[in-house]
């Protein structure tokens, strides 16, 4: 899909309505699927967050991973994680749907420099809370793996949706 600058950052209605559509599949995804690891908890929501990127770009993106995931947290019981992820899955949307192109490379690319930002922040909280090793020891891996199957899953899904949805291509 190729757009502007201006007409990628725009916040129209048909932005704020896939917005919505999406916040939602990521927090019934992240709630779906809800492993709990340490602290936190692996889960689906990364799949639909990179999905979205891909599809509709880097205002989808955040709005869908920033308000659906935290939404997730906070049913989850989570509360004191809801506005870190908000900031972290936003900004991993709008990173991955910003930098993502039609190609699969510049998919790869878009979450290789997304994805930290999510990896870095979770890091953070959990060293302020539970200390650097726990940290390291925990939630480092969960959220690289986190990153890694949505990344997996979400190239195959969003080929599958682009496709049988012509006004994408």
């Amino acid at each position: 899909m190729n757009t502007t600058f201006a007409e990628e950052f725009q916040l129209d209605a048909r932005n704020v309505a896939l917005s919505a559509v999406f916040a939602a599949a990521v927090a019934v995804g992240t709630l779906a699927v809800s492993i709990p690891v340490g602290i936190g908890y692996l889960n689906f929501g990364e799949v639909l967050i990179y999905t979205a990127a891909f599809l509709f770009g880097p205002i989808v993106g955040a709005l869908a991973g920033g308000i659906g995931a935290a939404a997730a947290d906070v049913y989850l019981g989570f509360t004191v994680f809801a506005p870190v992820t908000f900031l972290v899955k936003g900004a991993e949307g709008a990173i991955v749907g910003s930098l993502s192109g039609a190609s699969t490379r510049s998919k790869v690319i878009a979450v290789a420099a997304g994805a930290p930002v999510m990896i870095v922040g979770y890091v953070a909280v959990v060293a302020y809370f539970e200390g650097l090793p726990v940290a390291l020891a925990s939630e480092l891996p969960i959220d690289v793996l986190q990153a890694v199957v949505g990344l997996a899953v979400a190239l195959p899904l969003s080929k599958a949706v682009e496709s049988r949805i012509p006004q994408l291509q």
